[in-house]
């Protein structure tokens, strides 16, 4: 009896993290946000898109002109915290949509978010996309160990606060072309597997890249890079591309590349 019950038992501890797994709709996140609530989950599935670019406080930040995009922005006013959270549909801080559809486009409508506080996405899984262009995320921005297994956009990002990756994997494009760091930031033994882009991308502190790894196209042209900055142990596993990158104002390429 007691050689039957010990394999059972282990197989119950086994499934026990995935039977307490619960499962969140995006709605009552947003619900949540739309009442200035704190948003706080762990061990949760969340189903459908988190679509933060629609918020009741969403507010035109520019009139489109001929030729210009038509811009709306929505604030998330508390604090945002998921781990070990699965997100099964997009998380969109950033979308655009056409406004004229015929043959030749006069505009586009963009629509943006930004944090107002403190974001933590740690352990997390986004199956889908994950875009945050032209966010800016005012207080702490963690986003460590997470796996981003579409493309996952920063470009034109701005953390005015400390800002950590470290340990998160990128399956897909890894999008931080103009993104701007104006505090600390941490890339530590993020593991990049395809194409990434920092292109133009400014450290104002210093960023830590130690035990990092690029398995494909690794793309720093003009970036700037500061006094501090760290690639130890660092692997390059594909191309490079360190064309006019400077650290600390001086022309720079690790290992002499």
């Amino acid at each position: 009896m007691k050689a039957i019950l010990l394999p059972l038992l282990f197989a119950l501890a086994a499934l026990a993290p995935a039977l307490a797994q619960k499962t969140i709709d995006a709605k009552d996140i947003i619900d949540k946000i739309n009442r200035k609530e704190s948003v706080s989950y762990q061990d949760a599935t969340i189903r459908g898109d988190i679509d933060l670019t629609n918020l009741a406080n969403r507010k035109e930040s520019r009139e489109g002109n001929w030729g210009d995009s038509r811009q709306y922005l929505s604030v998330v006013e508390a604090p945002l915290s998921f781990k070990n959270c699965t997100f099964t549909g997009k998380v969109l801080a950033y979308r655009t949509e056409d406004q004229d559809r015929r043959l030749i486009k006069v505009s586009n409508i963009v629509y943006n978010t930004d944090f107002a506080e403190a974001v933590t996405f740690d352990g997390c899984q986004f199956e889908d996309d994950a875009a945050f262009k032209y966010s800016l995320f005012s207080q702490r921005a963690i986003f460590t160990n997470n796996t981003f297994r579409n493309g996952a956009l920063f470009k034109y990002t701005k953390f005015r606060n400390e800002a950590d990756f470290a340990g998160s994997t990128f399956r897909d494009y890894a999008d931080f072309k103009y993104t701007k760091f104006d505090e600390s930031s941490s890339f530590r033994k993020v593991a990049f597997e395809r194409y990434a882009d920092f292109k133009y991308t400014k450290f104002d502190e210093r960023v830590d890249f130690s035990q990092a790894r690029f398995n494909s196209t690794a793309d720093f042209k003009y970036t700037h890079l500061p006094r501090g900055t760290n690639f130890d142990d660092t692997r390059f596993s594909g191309s490079t591309d360190f064309k006019y990158t400077t650290l600390d104002g001086r022309k720079f390429s690790p290992n002499g590349r």
